[in-house]
Order: C-alpha cells, then structure tokens, then sequence
C-alpha cells in the first residue's frame, strides 16, 4: 500500500522549470533515495513532500490526507506527529545540547519527553552525549543526534536531505546501516535526497531527476 503518492507536481522558480508534472509513490514501509546532482530539485522536492514548499500544481497524499489541503497550521501540526526531516545543514540549535534538541519535537508536541530521549540516546548509541553542546560534535554525532530528534515522535515518515554528503566513508556506512536499522525495526518509510553513490546499498528504489536546473 502507498503511504506517499506524489501526484503531477510541476514548479517553476522563475523560469526554471524544475519539476513537470511528476508523479510517483513509496509504499508503507518502504525506502526510496531521490539521486541527482546539484541543482537537479532533490532538496526542493523534499520540501514539497513534507509541505514546507507548495508546488504550482500537483498535490502530494500522505496516508489518504492531501496535504494541501490542509491550512499552514494544520500542515504543521501534520508534520510534526507524522514526518520527521533531517535537514541538509543538521539545523540543530547551537544553544541547546543534544538532550535538548533531541527533546525540541516532543516538547512542540506537548508530550512528555526525559524518558523518551534517554531511549532515543541509547538507540542511537551516544548516550554519553547527552549533555554535549552541537559545536562539541563529529559530523557523525552530529548527524545521529538530528536522526533522533526527527523520530523522537514516532512518524511513519523520515525524509533526509543529503544525509552523508560531508562525511567519510566509515560515518556514511554507519548512517546507511542505521537507516536500515530505523526502517527494519520501527518500519518507518524513509525518503533520502542525495548525490553520493555511497549509501545506495540501502535500497533498490531510486528516484532519478534527470531535469537540471541551471545554477
């Protein structure tokens, strides 16, 4: 069964056409990587999937809901308890340490949060991490921490901008492998945008955009 369905998105920025038209789904449990070079719209695609960015025409259905349909707050709402996002630049706040940032999506939520992040720290295994501040972190760490917060609410959806792009080949194996980790054991679909050939071994499902748009 589709969880996603991407129904004849097109967007224009300008007069760039970016996407024309452009329909696919993943299914319930399901990982798809979305691969093209820089400029391709993997990024701008991403965002429409999780109704930051609106296409111009096309929708985007989520478990029966179309989500543009929806108002901006009702979206946000959507978002927060059913797709979590790892951003390409991580986003985590510098002012907070990784409990904290990890604890943000609960706290939005208005649940309760201290033993849900101990948990979370142990899966993610940087338990002893726990009071560290961002700018104190490895790529890796860092990339675990954002993990965690994007499924510290439990969504059927994870979506994950260029999720290895900086890192080396040990941390790129490590974040490939807990993907698969997130998906076999809690069965949550993953969507990840990239261009490093390295983490295709998760999946078979790709998603190639073909279309450049110039920079």
């Amino acid at each position: 069964m589709s969880l996603i369905e991407v129904k004849g998105i097109s967007k224009t920025y300008g007069t760039r056409k970016i996407f024309d038209s452009l329909s696919f789904s993943v299914e319930s449990g399901g990982i798809l990587i979305v691969e093209g070079q820089s400029g391709r719209g993997k990024t701008t695609l991403l965002h429409i999937m999780a109704g930051l960015d609106e296409p111009d025409e096309g929708t985007v259905i989520i478990n029966g809901t179309d989500i543009f349909r929806l108002s901006e707050n009702q979206r946000a709402k959507f978002r927060l308890e059913k797709i979590g996002i790892v951003f390409q630049q991580i986003n985590l706040i510098e002012d907070l340490n990784v409990m904290e940032n990890i604890a943000l999506p609960l706290k939005l939520a208005g649940k309760r949060w201290k033993e849900r992040v101990d948990e979370l720290l142990k899966y993610m295994k940087i338990e002893d991490l726990k009071y560290q501040m961002p700018s104190a972190l490895s790529g890796g760490e860092m990339q675990r921490c954002a993990i965690a917060r994007a499924i510290a609410n439990s969504p059927a959806i994870v979506i994950a901008d260029e999720p290895t792009s900086n890192l080396d080949d040990e941390n790129t194996r490590n974040i490939g492998d807990l993907f698969l980790k997130i998906n076999r054991e809690l069965g949550t679909t993953i969507v990840v945008a990239t261009h490093d050939p390295r983490i295709h071994y998760i999946t078979k499902n790709v998603l190639s955009l073909e279309r450049g748009v110039d920079e």
